[in-house]
């Protein structure tokens, strides 16, 4: 009679734990070296620099190559914007170019997620938006 109500108890308590994403310190790791969690499965390892992960064929395009700096910049400053926090706080954490437009994810102090924003090269911001849950 005990077990099936242990039982009742311990998966109850498990549904109503709060899920977390990363912690904070992964975080860190992983937008010092430029991986994702995907790719760090792969084999991309947090304790190196982006550019050191780069090299190694792991970070697609690190910032300020391949021409994407002008919609690198645009992007902060249209996500700094949005925020409202100064743009020199913000990070590119990955580009992402296809074709004429480039993909520019930044990271934002105290966000749980990076924010996405789509520029062209000549600086014109399409679009940003959270990749995170709204209220997060």
């Amino acid at each position: 009679m005990k077990m099936p109500s242990l039982v009742v108890a311990c998966v109850t308590l498990l549904a109503t734990t709060s899920v977390q994403a990363i912690d904070a310190d992964y975080r860190r790791l992983l937008e010092r070296s430029g991986c994702t969690q995907v790719s760090e499965t792969q084999g991309c390892d947090i304790n190196k620099t982006k550019q050191e992960n780069a090299k190694a064929g792991f970070v697609a395009d690190p910032p300020g190559d391949h021409g994407t700096l002008v919609a690198e910049q645009a992007c902060l400053a249209a996500v700094a914007k949005t925020v409202g926090k100064p743009r020199g706080r913000l990070a590119v954490s990955e580009v992402l170019p296809a074709g004429s437009n480039t993909t520019v994810m930044v990271i934002v102090p105290g966000a749980n997620a990076p924010w996405s924003c789509l520029s062209d090269a000549k600086g014109h911001v399409k679009s940003t938006m959270f990749t995170g849950k709204d209220g997060d």
